[in-house]
């Protein structure tokens, strides 16, 4: 049954939100914070596919990265618990929609599969570390016909393995990637939108 809940707000905070490998508070340490940004592509330009397509979705950054706040260039490798929470939504009409994971099978080439008691709702990943790189590559594949929309979420609080109080964020936009915002019922035309949420059609 949809949620009538305006899709526009629960896509925000579905992107803004941080599961459980983002929000876990283990260590009760103040210090520095810094504020990433990592860009995920999807390898497809069309906003049609059909069953049994494949939509891959690949993640490749370097472990120096720029702080958003200060511009400085910071060595960030060894990060513990660096990684998204993958969520798809059916769009049921203009104002309501249905969590749809379970339409769909997912191949895992980069990256390791943590278990969530919200599986249901969503599929939570860890990226790994190969040559001074964080990668992920993710496929998606579909199994049953529809509007969807999936959404990469943020990283709050990562930490190294050698410096457990320094905490980062790190947002996960789309990059040199077509979104398909015309997808999205709530729509605006014309407006300019780059997040981590990503729209297609099943046939």
């Amino acid at each position: 049954m949809g949620t009538k809940t305006p899709i526009i707000v629960a896509l925000l905070a579905i992107i803004s939100s941080c599961y459980l490998i983002s929000c876990d508070k283990v260590f009760d340490c103040k210090d520095k914070k810094y504020n990433f940004k990592l860009g995920v592509k999807c390898f497809s330009s069309k906003d049609t596919i059909f069953k049994g397509d494949t939509l891959w979705f690949e993640l490749k950054e370097p472990t120096s990265l720029q702080d958003i706040q200060s511009g400085k260039i910071i060595e960030f490798s060894g990060a513990e618990n660096l990684g998204s929470a993958v969520s798809i939504l059916e769009f049921i009409g203009r104002d309501s929609f249905e969590y749809a994971v379970n339409k769909f099978s997912f191949l895992l080439k980069n990256g390791t599969l943590v278990n969530n008691p919200l599986t249901n709702k969503l599929k939570e990943y860890l990226f790994v570390e190969e040559n001074n790189f964080y990668s992920f590559k993710l496929g998606v594949i579909a199994n049953e016909r529809g509007t969807f929309g999936l959404v990469f979420s943020n990283a709050a609080n990562v930490y190294r393995k050698s410096d457990k109080c320094t905490k980062a964020g790190f947002t996960i936009n789309f990059t040199e990637t077509n979104q398909h915002y015309h997808l999205n019922p709530n729509y605006l035309a014309g407006t300019t939108l780059v997040g981590g949420d990503y729209y297609f059609v099943v046939k």
